[in-house]
């Protein structure tokens, strides 16, 4: 129960899989500009649902649009872009630029090749399908990665999930977080979680009185003791 419920919590204050998709594609197109400058659009089509399409807005001999096919891989990328794995996402993004902008002949942050100069010639065909392999490529130290975010993940969803209690407010420690409780005459200490050690926190008496509030800020205090990682 505890874990359900700091997994609800967590979802409740990060995108949706689409949300975090789209993110990646409007940073995509930043990053080629910032890179290139070529401007792109780049999409999902509603008739074809597995694709992403990257569209060239300037002139050129090669296609206009190519499609790139979404597998598995880049799906579980998108889930950890979800999920504010740090870095990941700008880290992404230039890599997949770095192969679109090759394909049509941008092969460094300034130098633009003659096969993007403007031109009247006819396209061959709407679309051209590239297999881009930058997700492959990506490397993360998986498990370093994963422990920061879910330890700092944790801490948000736990704060912000406690200070929506009126007067609620979290301190964070070297060592520890507290839970006090600021009223106009004084600030009462509710519960200490220690932060290097998992699973080990004390709820004071103050938050013990608090009967049917204790009911709901126990069960988050206790999720988040559980997700600590000592270091």
């Amino acid at each position: 129960m505890k874990k359900k419920q700091l997994a609800k919590l967590k979802k409740q204050f990060r995108p949706s899989f689409n949300n975090a998709r789209a993110l990646l594609f409007r940073e995509m197109e930043k990053q080629a500009m910032a890179m290139y400058e070529l401007p792109v659009t780049v999409g999902i089509k509603l008739e074809t649902p597995n694709e992403m399409s990257i569209e060239f807005l300037g002139e050129t001999t090669r296609d206009q649009i190519i499609s790139v096919p979404l597998d598995e891989h880049f799906n579980l990328v998108v889930k950890r872009i979800q999920s504010s794995e740090t870095g990941l996402l700008e880290r992404f993004s230039r890599k997949l630029v770095n192969e679109f902008a090759n394909y049509w002949g941008f092969t460094d942050e300034s130098a633009v090749t003659s096969e993007n100069a403007p031109t009247s010639a006819p396209k061959e065909s709407p679309a051209t399908e590239v297999e881009i392999e930058a997700a492959q490529d990506i490397e993360v130290p998986a498990a370093d990665t994963e422990s920061s975010f879910d330890e700092d993940s944790a801490f948000a969803t736990f704060k912000e999930a406690i200070t929506a209690f009126p007067k609620f407010e979290v301190i964070e420690h070297s060592d520890s977080v507290q839970v006090v409780e600021k009223t106009a005459k004084e600030e009462r200490l509710l519960a200490t979680i220690s932060t290097s050690e998992k699973n080990v926190f004390t709820i004071e008496p103050a938050l013990e009185r608090k009967y049917k509030l204790k009911l709901e800020v126990i069960p988050v205090i206790e999720a988040f003791a559980q997700s600590i990682t000592p270091a």
